[in-house]
């Protein structure tokens, strides 16, 4: 199996924050490609990152926020609030 990775499950904060993008994302009628094309990724990334298949990056974080219309903070203190949804 060489060239494979085991599958790691994703951490709640991931959770979390694939939650919160997933979110705003439709709240603003949003489709992934349309979101993807404002913060300047791939659309199959931005699917990734709301099934928490990716750990995106600092700088992706910023670009997917600012083109949600929030700040990286809001979309962090949205995403406690999804993770406090979900535990127990």
């Amino acid at each position: 199996m060489r060239g494979r990775r085991a599958l790691v499950p994703p951490t709640p904060e991931l959770l979390a924050l694939a939650g919160a993008i997933r979110h705003l994302r439709r709240e603003r009628e949003l489709s992934q490609e349309a979101l993807a094309y404002a913060a300047g990724v791939h659309p199959k990334h931005v699917s990734e990152i709301e099934r928490a298949n990716k750990d995106p990056r600092t700088t992706t974080v910023a670009r997917l926020a600012d083109a949600l219309g929030v700040t990286v903070a809001e979309l962090h203190e949205l995403s406690a609030g999804e993770a406090e949804k979900s535990s127990p």
